[in-house]
C-alpha cells in the first residue's frame, strides 16, 4: 500500500532526525542566553521555541536544555553538539546561497551601515570586509549616526550595521563587539592636566564643549543625565558636529572638550592633552546590529555572515 501524505512526512522526520531549524535554534540558544532572545532570533515565538526544544530532546534521547528559576542553560550533551550544529547551520546557509548565485548569476551586495563616531580604521577595514564563505558578496558602507543607521536597518535599507551604544529594540539583536572610553581633552595648563584617568564628578566643574543631541540622542542625554547627579549643574559652552572644530574652542585653561579616541588623536598636537573618562555606564559601546527576524530579503545567511565578520573586526582591533 503506497504512503500517505501525511505517512511521508513522518517518515522524513524520524524518531532520531535533527533539521537544519533544530540545529539552528540550538546555535542561537548558545549564543543568546536565553529562550526568548534565540526565539527572536529565528523568527519564531517562545512557545514554539519550547515545544521545538522538547521534540528535540525527544529525537536524540538526551536533554540538551535546561530552566531553572528563569535561567536557562544548555547541558553538556548540547554544548558537545553545539560545535557540529553550528558547522552544518552554516554549511546548509553556505550552499543555498551558493545555489542561488548558480541560479540567478550577479553579485550580492551586503549593505553596511557604520556609526560616524567610530574610528577611520574602521571604516576602512568594513569596506575591504573579505566575505570567504560566501561569493560573489561586495560590501558597501554608508556612513551615518546611530539614530538614522537604526531607523535604515527597520527599513531594509541595510542589512548589518555598527553603531555606538544602541537603545534596547524589540526588532533589533545587536552584540557588543568593542568598547572605549570617552576621551576629556584640554590645555596643559587645565587643573586635571596632572591626572591620567578624569572621573564625572571633576569633568563636571569645568565648562564643557560638547556633542549635538542629533548626533547621538540617548548617549547625549545618558551623559547628562549621569552629570546631573554627578555635581551641581552642567555648563556646555559650545556644541559641536565635528571634532575639528575642538581645538579653536578650547580658549582657556578651565574648558574641556568631550571627543571619541579616534577623535582626540585626529586633533592631537602641542599645547592638548587627552584623558581617559573613568566611568563605568559611560563609554563608546560599538554593537553588530541586525533586525531580529532574520529572514530578509538577502538571503538568511547575511545575518550569520556578519556575526563571523564582526569577531575578525574585533581580533583586529583587541
Amino acid at each position: 500500500m503506497p504512503f500517505s501524505k501525511r505517512q511521508h512526512r513522518k517518515a522524513a522526520v524520524s524518531a532520531d532526525t535533527l533539521r537544519i531549524r533544530d540545529f539552528a535554534l540550538l546555535v542561537s540558544l548558545k549564543e543568546t542566553g536565553n529562550l526568548t532572545l534565540a526565539a527572536q532570533r529565528v523568527g519564531i515565538s517562545e512557545s514554539a521555541a519550547s515545544k521545538q526544544l522538547k521534540a528535540i530532546q525527544r529525537r536524540v534521547k538526551m536533554p540538551l536544555y535546561e530552566s531553572n528559576n528563569g535561567a536557562d542553560k544548555l547541558t553538556a550533551a548540547a554544548r558537545a553538539l553545539l560545535p557540529a550544529a553550528a558547522d552544518i547551520v552554516h554549511a546548509y546557509h553556505r550552499g543555498m546561497h551558493d545555489a542561488q548565485e548558480a541560479r540567478h548569476g550577479g553579485q550580492h551586495i551586503l549593505r553596511i551601515g557604520a556609526s560616524s563616531f567610530l574610528p577611520g580604521r574602521w571604516h576602512r577595514l568594513l569596506e575591504s570586509v573579505e566575505m570567504r564563505l560566501y561569493r560573489n558578496v561586495r560590501p558597501q558602507l554608508d556612513l551615518a549616526n546611530t539614530e538614522q543607521l537604526l531607523l535604515a536597518l527597520q527599513r531594509h535599507d541595510l542589512d548589518v550595521a555598527l553603531v555606538i551604544f544602541p537603545p534596547q529594540n524589540g526588532k533589533l539583536t545587536s552584540r557588543c563587539v568593542a568598547k572605549s572610553p570617552f576621551m576629556i581633552v584640554f590645555r596643559k595648563g587645565h587643573p586635571l592636566a596632572g591626572r591620567q584617568l578624569v572621573s564625572l564628578t571633576e569633568v563636571v566643574s569645568y565648562p564643557w564643549v560638547f556633542f549635538h543631541k542629533s548626533d547621538h540622542p540617548w548617549l547625549h542625554d545618558l551623559i547628562l543625565r549621569r552629570a546631573e547627579t554627578a555635581g551641581d549643574g552642567v555648563r556646555i559652552r559650545h556644541r559641536v558636529n565635528h571634532y575639528d572644530h575642538v581645538p579653536r574652542l578650547l580658549t582657556d585653561d578651565r574648558v574641556l572638550a568631550w571627543l571619541t579616541p579616534s577623535g582626540a588623536e585626529r586633533i592631537a598636537r602641542p599645547g592638548l592633552v587627552a584623558r581617559p573618562l573613568d566611568d563605568p555606564k559611560i563609554c563608546l559601546e560599538t554593537h553588530l546590529a541586525v533586525l531580529t527576524d532574520m529572514r530578509r530579503r538577502l538571503s538568511p545567511n547575511t545575518s550569520d555572515a556578519s556575526w563571523r565578520n564582526s569577531k575578525r573586526i574585533t581580533r583586529r582591533f583587541s
